[in-house]
């Protein structure tokens, strides 16, 4: 996960150095610490939440300013350790671009859905095999038919059997055509669950679960190269969810 943009447009971005309270990693997201714990300031996010989001961690701080040499992504309460100290980008309107895997698992590749039944007007992918949770008001795009590349957002959804679109693909969805389907569509969207790891966006979860975050962008491709854009909902220094 990487801050790529921001909402006015500038990828020019505020970096700041913080103390923290947990080990970390490149390109995880993290959340200000709370009193009375830690021994830092800031710290891990959770698959779930993303309250108080200070942003992504983008290296090891390169120098102390605090006083000291350059810190570490490792945490560390023992004496002559070198101190766990981060740089992050910290603006509130900072735009996040995360991979979008299949599950808790890091670069899981998105599950591809094989249409069954010919929808002559081009508004229901029917099979067996769709996900299983509530994909209803996310987004599917099409990956090979005559569709290819299109995608619309999804209206009604039932898990394992098909799902509908309201605007009609502009062509017959034929049998053996395959799509992707995923639980965002930009603006609607006020959630995203990260991966074990809090570095990609666990996609396979149902619409509307996991941290406060607005969908901005979503960047479709393949099963193993789409993202999603997002804001944090509630960011350390603009609170506005």
């Amino acid at each position: 996960m990487d801050a790529v943009n921001r909402l006015d447009g500038s990828t020019s971005f505020h970096f700041m150095d913080f103390k923290i309270s947990a080990t970390v990693i490149a390109g995880q997201a993290v959340i200000a610490e709370v009193a009375d714990t830690g021994g830092g300031y800031l710290t891990d996010a959770t698959t779930t939440s993303l309250l108080d989001m200070v942003g992504v961690v983008e290296a090891a701080a390169a120098f102390n300013p605090h006083g000291g040499g350059a810190g570490t992504l490792t945490y560390s309460a023992t004496q002559g350790d070198t101190e766990g100290l981060v740089r992050v980008a910290v603006n509130p309107d900072a735009i996040y671009r995360a991979l979008m895997t299949a599950g808790a698992a890091e670069g899981t590749a998105l599950q591809t859905v094989t249409n069954s039944t010919a929808s002559a007007a081009g508004t229901t992918v029917t099979a067996a095999d769709t996900p299983e949770n509530d994909l209803d008001d996310g987004t599917c795009w099409c990956l090979s038919g005559a569709n290819v590349g299109l995608s619309r957002r999804v209206t009604t959804f039932t898990a394992n059997t098909s799902w509908v679109v309201t605007v009609p693909f502009p062509r017959t969805i034929a049998v053996n055509d395959t799509f992707a389907v995923v639980p965002y569509s930009p603006l609607v969207t006020i959630a995203l669950q990260l991966s074990t790891l809090l570095t990609q966006a666990d996609a396979t979860i149902a619409f509307g679960t996991g941290g406060t975050a607005r969908i901005v962008q979503l960047i479709l491709a393949g099963t193993s190269d789409s993202y999603v854009h997002f804001m944090a909902r509630n960011h350390v220094f603009n609170e506005l969810s």
